[in-house]
């Protein structure tokens, strides 16, 4: 029985460390070329978790050879997520500029959760998505005593998104869509000083079943055209800038690479964990990565990291930075 269980054990586990390894030569090579393997690029971290069932059985059934391949499919896991480790640097409260965004959700109505959420964060600009035009006067009578300056994307959508400031707004305009359906450009007055604040909703992935491959063509395909545009309007931005966006895209997709070369992901650099913020009906936890707060380089950020229930799918990503003086 030992001997059948072994061979089976070997087997899936061979085969297991193949189909990982086909994966990530074809990532390599292609990264999110093809709808199929960026599908896989999306859910990469969830590639490694039959890892916590095979090592230890391999270690049981005495594969060592197997065990060996396997521990070192765990130091490649590693090194493509390694753990964020970061400690918050020190600074006053009225050193910093603390930002937030939160994807509302459209039918979240629970205006007392969503002002309790957003009070206790503190935060002096905060941009959200998915939030009805209609319903701007409801969240306006809950924060309007926090947030006395707002600015709406103008066009009339189902959703969209806004920006709500502690701050002076000296200026606000849509970005150019396309490529981009719901963003926004504020420019907001902090001390001495301007500061540009974009908020973004990039293509959602809600892709139905049944259309599948055209939806998962057609999603990925419009989220990397609004990442080019991104990558070549930052630049030629002169103020310091600050993206409150509901990617949809994980950290493991290439176009969050993309972004990486013209923004700083503040999690990345101040937070500490693995930052989920989409939450599950399915499981009590958050299951992927989808909201950030990038930013310019010469912002220097002093801590980020997710908040706490706002009432929606979604949680909310909480960064402060020290702003250079003007």
């Amino acid at each position: 029985m030992f001997a059948f269980l072994s061979s089976l054990i070997g087997v899936l586990g061979w085969s297991y460390l193949g189909s990982l390894l086909l994966w990530f030569g074809l990532r390599s090579l292609f990264f999110d070329r093809f709808w199929w393997l960026a599908l896989l690029n999306t859910f990469a971290p969830y590639l490694f978790l039959p890892l916590f069932v095979l090592l230890p059985l391999a270690v049981w059934s005495r594969e060592k050879r197997l065990s060996i391949a396997l521990s070192l499919s765990c130091v490649l896991f590693i090194a493509l997520f390694p753990p964020r480790l970061n400690f918050p640097a020190t600074a006053r409260r009225t050193e910093v500029l603390k930002v937030m965004t939160f994807n509302l959700l459209w039918s979240n109505q629970n205006y007392p959760k969503i002002t309790q959420m957003i009070r206790s964060m503190d935060a002096d600009i905060v941009g959200v998505q998915e939030l009805q035009p209609k319903e701007l006067p409801n969240l306006l009578k809950a924060i309007s005593p926090i947030y006395p300056y707002h600015a709406i994307h103008p066009v009339d959508r189902f959703h969209t998104v806004a920006l709500f400031s502690r701050l002076p707004i000296e200026s606000i305009k849509p970005l150019s869509d396309p490529p981009i359906g719901r963003g926004l450009q504020g420019i907001v007055r902090y001390k001495d000083r301007s500061i540009s604040v974009l908020a973004t909703h990039l293509t959602p992935n809600n892709i139905p079943l049944d259309r599948l491959v055209a939806e998962t063509i057609d999603r990925y395909t419009r989220r990397a055209a609004e990442t080019e545009f991104l990558k070549k309007f930052i630049p030629e931005r002169s103020l310091p800038t600050i993206m409150l966006c509901d990617c949809n895209m994980t950290d493991s997709s290439e176009t969050y690479y993309e972004l990486r070369k013209v923004l700083k992901d503040s999690f990345q650099e101040r937070g500490q964990g693995i930052g989920h913020t989409l939450v599950s009906n399915i499981v009590p936890f958050a299951v992927q990565r989808l909201d950030y707060v990038w930013h310019t380089g010469d912002l220097q950020p002093i801590e980020a990291f997710v908040g706490s229930d706002g009432g929606s799918d979604h949680l909310p990503v909480i960064a402060s930075f020290i702003v250079p003086k003007g």
